[in-house]
C-alpha cells in the first residue's frame, strides 16, 4: 500500500475536522471556532505549500484540497451563521454571490469533463486567501469591507477557471493560469 504524503494528510485532517465548526457554532464557542477556522485556512496554505516544496503533487492530493475547500466553505458559513446571524445576515448578497460563482465554476467543469475543477490557478490562491481572511476578519466582529472586496477577486478566479475548463482539451488538475492552459491545448492538437 502506498504512503500517503504529509500534504494530503494535512488535507484529510482538514476534511475531518471542518465539520467540527456546526457544533463548535451551535456551543457557542465562539473563540474556539474562530481559532479552528484559522487553523483550517493556514492549512489550506500548507497543503499545497508543501506538496509542491516536497515534490509530491498529485491528483488525489488535488482532489483532497478541493474537496477540503468545498468543506470549508459551506462549513464555515454554517457556522459563523450559528454564531453571529447579525453579522452574517447583512453580507446574505456577499455569500450568495460567493457560493454562485463557485458553484458556476464547478457546474461548467462536471458538465464537460464530469470532474470538479481541481486547478488551482494562481488567481483562486489569491481569492482564497483574500476570501478567508475576509471571512475571519467578518466573523471576528472587525469589519465586513475585506470579505466584500475578496468578492470581486473570486469572481475574477471563477471567470478564469471557467475559461480554463472552455480551453483545455480534456481534464487536468494544476493548471496555474488560462496562459497555461492555451499552452497545453496548442501542445495537444
Amino acid at each position: 500500500m502506498k504512503k500517503t504524503t504529509i500534504p494530503n494528510q494535512i488535507s484529510i485532517a482538514r476534511i475531518v475536522l471542518t465539520p467540527l465548526l456546526i457544533p463548535i457554532g451551535l456551543a457557542h464557542w465562539d473563540v474556539v471556532f474562530l481559532v479552528l477556522l484559522a487553523m483550517l485556512l493556514i492549512s489550506d496554505f500548507f497543503d499545497g505549500f508543501l506538496a509542491r516544496r516536497l515534490h509530491q503533487e498529485t491528483r488525489l492530493g488535488s482532489q483532497l484540497d478541493t474537496a477540503g475547500d468545498v468543506l470549508l466553505t459551506i462549513f464555515s458559513i454554517a457556522g459563523g451563521w450559528i454564531l453571529w446571524p447579525e453579522r452574517v445576515t447583512p453580507e446574505a448578497m456577499f455569500f450568495l454571490s460567493m457560493l454562485a460563482l463557485l458553484g458556476l465554476s464547478g457546474i461548467v467543469c462536471l458538465v464537460k469533463y464530469r470532474h470538479f475543477p481541481t486547478y488551482h490557478a494562481w488567481s483562486a490562491k489569491i481569492s482564497t486567501a483574500v476570501a478567508g481572511t475576509g471571512v475571519w476578519i467578518l466573523f471576528a466582529g472587525i469589519t465586513p469591507w475585506v470579505f466584500r472586496i475578496a468578492i470581486g477577486v473570486l469572481a475574477f478566479s471563477a471567470v478564469e477557471e471557467i475559461l480554463i475548463t472552455l480551453i483545455l482539451p480534456s481534464w487536468r488538475p494544476n493548471v496555474p493560469t488560462v496562459f497555461h492552459a492555451l499552452r497545453l491545448r496548442k501542445l495537444s492538437g
